[in-house]
């Protein structure tokens, strides 16, 4: 390392820390991004010197180790070089990890609010390793991980420290298109060996990032007003062996392409035409025994990146309906979609609209094509204040003798934040379905109070989703017709003079739920303790009581359960660590009878490349009063479910890795008045991944999948798929 670790003190007399702009320095040409920062030009920066401040192990003193940050910027990219002295750099932890992971060794970042509003930040991170990390803060929309740019970052690591070097193009951020601007930053420095973790300005004790407390960053002048087009072509096929059809053997190969064009620095336009999701894991399967489907978690790019500007209320958009599953089983195609996010005139927007194609079989139509649109506006007036319109719109046109039918919602939801620290958070939603005739109790209303400070945090509000409340053609929506209500509080106490002890935290809930004039559906109180310790080992306790209610959707008439008593308990090791887990089980009753579960999440990383998971999951219910719709009658069930995932992944470099994915999941289920049944399923994925240029990729994945013998419930026979994909990243 040849920039020296040796660094001063900024001394500004009369100005606090917190009031100094940290400064970016424009250039005519551009560093070279090896990881070094000992290029002539990193001379022109003006460094940022200063004590980092510790969120943890000692909240509030300044970091053991000095860091010095500079910013360079020209007229396509913003470039940040980090000197992170250490006198220790033969205890560095080395990771390399896929993009995107949590991180477990040495890391640093820089947090960017571009329109300096404290509600909107953009933040990339890079572990001494060079993996990258990127993503979003939005005080509406909460943390956005999925959200990806395409920049480049490079590291080097010595006998004094390590130094990282970043170059983050502006078109993948949005900003205002003033002349001269001001946007607030922060830098975040961890070092694995004495558990610190420290930002430049001094965020909360417990370690949340709160916008508002950034520092300035100035120097920005003349920023590129217009973006850059990016056109992501792809090409991909399949073969994919069909034991129950005719032709063993189903060969299938498509083309599409993907386009993002940057209308404005503040406008981003993202297009798809007959897009892929072949790759997409398969998703994990699990017991549910709920009466409503199971949520699942979005994983296609297309969805991915901006959802936090669809993230609706009272779930009015459920990104995974649109391209779902047909009943046959197979994946309904989506033919083209377009996407617009960005800010305007003080207002931040997203709209997305997608068609899909039918889905035949035997020459009848299961699933007719389809149109989807969703959008939101909000508006926003400082730090936590803003306001929000939602709307969504699903149309199926007339299809073979089938009549034209449509899904309508709309939201306004607001929140007021006041004496910084309380919140005021209100909204009401309607929907309108061509399938329902009746035009009333179609309404959902909801409003909460939230105070919240580095210590304590209270909230209680009431929700209310009217009987003919259904936004399920676009959006989720479960029970409907009672009126829940809640209270929450929570305490957080950190030991500053504990060499054992990093906090203590303790929450007490409480919660009733009726149908108005009639029954109660709902009611309980549960208290949930924990304590996490300087190690980062924690400990979690939970306990509460569900008092008698009714169920509405159990048997013709639903029916009534007594309450009863719920434990829980978990606990975890430090993730960093070579060997890493974390175990939960809990008792509780459950209909009358009674569910237990347990698990565990094994992380065993043999070598600095190489990782290897285990998730094992059981839960069991006894004796549970349950309508049994076989029979049309009352039983009492019984049911054990047990599921073991395995993964592991090999890096052999940053850009080049093989992932290996399964799950072998068995299902028990036996009533009083039947015989019993099981179901066993398998599934598993082997998938390379190859980054052979920046945000350009090839994968190949061999995948297989059993599902249960419809007589016999043991594994039924294998559908292998062989999986090739190819995207190429053309900036324009």
């Amino acid at each position: 390392m040849k920039t020296a670790c040796t660094l001063s003190i900024l001394a500004i007399t009369g100005i606090s820390f917190s009031q100094i702009s940290v400064q970016a320095v424009k250039v005519n040409e551009s560093p070279v991004i090896d990881g070094i920062p000992d290029d002539e030009i990193w001379n022109l920066a003006i460094p940022v010197q200063e004590d980092f401040i510790q969120h943890r192990p000692d909240c509030g003193e300044p970091m053991t180790e000095a860091t010095e940050v500079r910013l360079l910027y020209d007229d396509k990219y913003l470039y940040c070089a980090f000197t992170m002295c250490d006198s220790h750099p033969e205890e560095f932890t080395r990771r390399l990890a896929p993009r995107d992971n949590d991180f477990s060794t040495e890391w640093a970042g820089i947090w960017l609010d571009t329109y300096n509003d404290d509600n909107n930040a953009y933040f990339f991170f890079i572990s001494i390793d060079n993996v990258q990390q990127d993503g979003r803060l939005c005080e509406v929309g909460g943390w956005d991980l999925n959200w990806d740019g395409v920049w480049t970052s490079s590291t080097a690591s010595s006998d004094s420290g390590w130094t990282a070097e970043l170059s983050i193009p502006f078109s993948a951020m949005c900003y205002s298109e003033d002349e001269e601007q001001v946007w607030g930053v922060n830098f975040k420095r961890t070092i694995t060996r004495t558990n610190e973790s420290a930002f430049l300005f001094r965020m909360a004790d417990n370690g949340q990032v709160k916008i508002e407390d950034f520092g300035n960053l100035c120097g920005l002048n003349s920023l590129p007003s217009s973006r850059q087009i990016e056109l992501r072509p792809y090409g991909a096929g399949r073969i994919q062996y069909l034991h129950d059809a005719e032709e063993e053997w189903d060969p299938w190969a498509n083309t599409g392409i993907d386009a993002r064009i940057g209308l404005s620095s503040e406008l981003l336009l993202d297009l798809t035409v007959n897009p892929d999701f072949g790759q997409v894991e398969a998703d994990p399967d699990e017991a549910n025994l709920s009466h409503w489907e199971s949520y699942l978690s979005e994983k296609r790019p297309f969805f991915l990146e901006g959802s936090d500007m669809f993230s609706m209320p009272f779930s009015l958009f459920y990104s995974r309906r649109v391209g779902s599953v047909a009943p046959n089983g197979e994946i309904i195609p989506i033919i083209g979609g377009a996407k617009l996010t960005g800010s305007f005139n003080g207002f931040r927007a997203g709209f997305l609209n997608a068609y899909t194609g039918s889905i035949k079989d035997n020459g009848s139509t299961l699933v007719h094509p389809t149109n989807y649109a969703a959008g939101r506006i909000v508006r926003e007036f400082g730090r936590g204040t803003y306001i929000g319109f939602s709307g969504t719109s699903t149309d199926v046109p007339a299809h073979d003798g089938s009549l034209y039918s449509y899904g309508r919602s709309g939201a306004v939801d607001a929140q007021i934040t006041f004496l910084e620290n309380h919140k005021i958070n209100s909204s009401v939603a309607g929907t309108w379905n061509s399938y329902e005739n009746r035009w009333d109790d179609n309404y959902a209303y909801r409003t909460f109070y939230k105070y919240s400070d580095e210590r304590l945090d209270f909230s209680g509000g009431m929700s209310y989703r009217e009987e003919n409340f259904d936004a399920n053609m676009i959006g989720y929506t479960s029970s409907t017709g009672d009126v829940s209500t809640w209270i929450n509080s929570g305490l957080y106490h950190p030991y500053t003079e504990s060499d054992v002890l990093q906090h203590w935290w303790g929450n007490l809930h409480a919660w009733y739920d009726r149908v108005p004039g009639g029954p109660v559906t709902g009611r309980g109180i549960g208290f949930n303790t924990g304590l996490s310790f300087r190690n980062r080992y924690h400990v979690d306790f939970e306990f509460g009581y569900n008092g008698t209610h009714t169920d509405r959707y159990e048997g013709p008439e639903g029916t009534e359960y007594d309450g009863g008593l719920n434990f829980n308990l978990s606990c975890s090791s430090d993730s960093r660590e070579q060997l890493s887990g974390y175990l939960w089980g809990g008792i509780s009753s459950y209909c009358e009878g009674s569910r237990n579960y347990a698990g565990t999440w094994i992380n065993y990383k043999p070598s600095p490349n190489i990782s290897i998971e285990a998730d094992i999951n059981w839960s069991q219910t006894g004796d549970a009063r349950k309508y049994d719709w076989n029979l049309e009658e009352w039983s009492h069930r019984n049911t054990d479910w047990r599921s073991l995932q395995l993964s592991g992944n090999w890096m052999l470099s940053n850009y080049f890795s093989f992932r290996l994915t399964s799950q072998m999941s068995r299902f028990d289920t036996e009533w009083e008045t039947e015989e019993s049944s099981r179901d066993y399923r398998h599934w598993m994925n082997v998938l390379l991944s190859w980054q052979f240029r920046p945000g350009s990729m090839f994968f190949f994945m061999v995948g297989e999948n059993t599902d249960p013998d419809q007589q016999t419930g043991d594994f039924g026979e294998p559908e292998f798929t062989i999986f090739t994909k190819l995207t190429w990243f053309l900036p324009v």
